[in-house]
């Protein structure tokens, strides 16, 4: 038998030389043949690796030394573009000596981890408008991107981590039950025992009631099968378990709805055994307070009014389970919630008198005698629509025998939270100066103060006020919303209380809008650099700035509406015309910024 190899070698000129190798059966010998001798090849060079795109976990100590070992022999190539004497720049993997703490860790602390999906979990995970998505990131404190089918979560790692587990337990919700190891540590999950009975009661109508305490308490919420449990007795057995995950403030919230839910079904199942209770918990607790049948009704308010009352004046969570106020939160916010609720159920008897000398929770102003019917309003109406506005409960300390006719003050005493309070306070201001003109604004002037929280004024001049009202008021309460400031009209001036920040907006925001009443607004004549973060400009071409803005503004009013904005147009030195859109929060600027972008590219197709 004869065998020939064959073999090809190629240099820099592409020119080949062979190598033949003839064996025959008894003897061996080889003719070399070749056309030109090949060069030696090149050594091979691997080239250093790009940079990563985003903030990764850190390099491990052992590839860190063999990279610096190495760096001294390795020839380093300078840029064409770069002069000798040009500075260099610092490496982005190493930090100087003068690097903060924080921002040299945080690498370690934020980095991106990225979940493959498949086509049904990527639908299941996105929901409905993206709310399951949006969900799971207000829950955990990652931030979730999903493109196509690649899920990013960006965050610190423990945010990551909770975020990967609620995904997980999302997507097992669609092909059937969740598991959850209930003897795992996990420290953001409760559990509730829901009789059998009251899961569907609990669940709603397509999970309705469970979504709906969701989005109130900010947790994710679903009916799970624990590990270690026996499938014949979770079948036959008295109660289902209800996970809940989120926040511990959030999470007690959320309970304290499903046990109301479920006492409503199956009355004494929580509160059958439960008596008076005061917890000496000064972080988180819950107290409970036994109420009489007669007192529910009273207690609860027209349609859970009273209720909603009394937790957003003293900030903690009040539910009424059964019979019993289960009041949750620090020792301070069950003391306000226990006291609010119990001048309320005085009031039952007749006028109260409550004392506010040396309380920290409490505004008490002062109204002419022939105003009190005026705030009142017919049946307590007028107080009540304040106290729904900005969460604080109300009532006049002085009874009627005490009132006199003539130049005499009543006192209105207002409890809550120091920013609802001023809020209500300057409500109250406005409806007496309508009735009383001058009794708050005799001698006040335009001015501004230094303090980091307090209250600026603003003289109106002319026709000024009625253009910066609005009709019903929908410009002011645009601008207070769009600045994050409590901006109130009072008289003939406008008052801006919040913090300093909280006020420059909003005098900023009303003089931009008084501007506009003499034509288009300059944006030289604007002070942008203090409004780096809550304002930004965006060219739009001039048929989408007309389809925009739409028929005598209506389309950048309903805008406005939507995303808590302010908008308007401005004209550059060129004459270019810019829409600057302020907010004080950034969602709504990225929301109106992408639908500027979608009109202008409708406009252009």
């Amino acid at each position: 038998k004869k065998f020939f190899l064959l073999f090809f070698f190629w240099g820099k000129k592409k020119k080949y030389a062979a190598f033949f190798f003839y064996f025959p059966p008894f003897f061996s010998k080889f003719f070399f043949f070749f056309f030109q001798k090949p060069p030696p090849p090149p050594p091979f060079f691997f080239p250093p690796p790009p940079p990563p795109l985003f903030f990764g976990p850190a390099m491990s100590e052992g590839r860190r030394s063999r990279s610096s070992s190495s760096g001294g022999s390795r020839r380093r190539r300078r840029s064409p573009t770069r002069s000798r004497s040009a500075p260099r720049s610092p490496s982005p993997r190493r930090s100087s000596p003068s690097q903060s703490p924080e921002r040299a860790e945080r690498p370690r602390k934020y980095s991106v981890e990225r979940v493959q999906l498949n086509d049904a979990d990527a639908a299941f995970i996105l929901g409905k408008g993206g709310r399951t998505k949006e969900k799971i990131a207000r829950v955990s404190g990652a931030a979730l991107d999903l493109t196509g089918l690649n899920l990013e979560i960006r965050g610190p790692k423990e945010a990551r981590e909770r975020a990967k587990k609620y995904v997980k337990c999302v997507m097992s919700q669609r092909v059937g039950p969740v598991f959850i190891d209930e003897s795992g540590d996990d420290d953001d999950l409760l559990v509730v025992h829901v009789p059998q009975d009251c899961v569907g009661f609990v669940t709603g109508s397509n999970g309705s009631f469970l979504r709906a305490v969701e989005e109130e308490f900010g947790t994710i919420m679903f009916f799970a099968e624990f590990a270690g449990r026996d499938r014949r007795k979770q079948v036959k057995g008295e109660f289902e378990k209800l996970a809940i995950f989120g926040p511990l403030r959030g999470r007690k919230g959320a309970e304290m709805k499903v046990m109301a839910a479920v006492e409503s079904k199956t009355p004494g199942h929580f509160t059958k055994n439960e008596t008076d209770h005061i917890s000496d918990g000064e972080e988180f607790g819950i107290d409970r307070v036994k109420l009489r049948n007669e007192e529910m009704s009273w207690a609860l308010g027209k349609k859970g009014s009273t209720k909603r009352k009394v937790a957003r004046s003293s900030g903690a969570f009040v539910e009424y389970v059964g019979n019993f106020a289960f009041i949750a939160g620090t020792r301070a916010e069950r003391k306000r919630g226990r006291e609010y609720l119990d001048w309320i159920m005085q009031q039952l008897k007749g006028p109260i008198i409550v004392p506010t000398k040396g309380r920290e929770d409490v505004t008490v102003m002062e109204i002419p005698h022939d105003c009190v019917g005026y705030v009142t309003g017919q049946r307590r109406a007028t107080l009540v629509q304040i106290e729904d506005e900005w969460g604080v409960f109300m009532m006049f300390l002085d009874r009627k025998e005490d009132f006199k006719p003539e130049g005499s003050l009543a006192k209105l005493a207002i409890f809550g939270l120091p920013r609802a309070r001023r809020g209500a306070e300057l409500k109250v201001m406005s409806a007496v100066e309508g009735k009383s003109p001058g009794f708050y604004t005799k001698g006040l002037h335009t001015e501004v103060t230094k303090d980091e929280w307090g209250t600026d004024t603003y003289k109106f001049r002319e026709d000024e006020l009625s253009y910066a009202l609005g009709k019903e008021g929908a410009t002011r309460r645009k601008l207070a919303r769009a600045s994050g400031c409590i901006i109130e009209y009072v008289g003939d001036f406008a008052f801006f209380s919040g913090t300093r920040k909280d006020r420059m907006r909003g005098r900023h925001y009303l003089d931009w809008l008084l501007r506009q009443r003499f034509g288009t607004v300059s944006v030289e004549d604007l002070p942008m650099k203090d409004h780096k973060e809550d304002v930004q400009m965006m060219e739009i071409p001039g048929d989408a700035a007309r389809f925009i803005m739409g028929s005598k503004g209506a389309g950048l009013r309903s805008v406005e509406q939507e995303t808590g904005t302010f908008l308007f147009m401005a004209r550059e030195s060129g004459g270019r015309e810019k829409l600057l859109i302020c907010s004080a929060s950034r969602t709504g600027i990225a929301t109106v910024t992408t639908a500027g972008h979608s009109a202008a590219a409708a406009m252009a197709a």
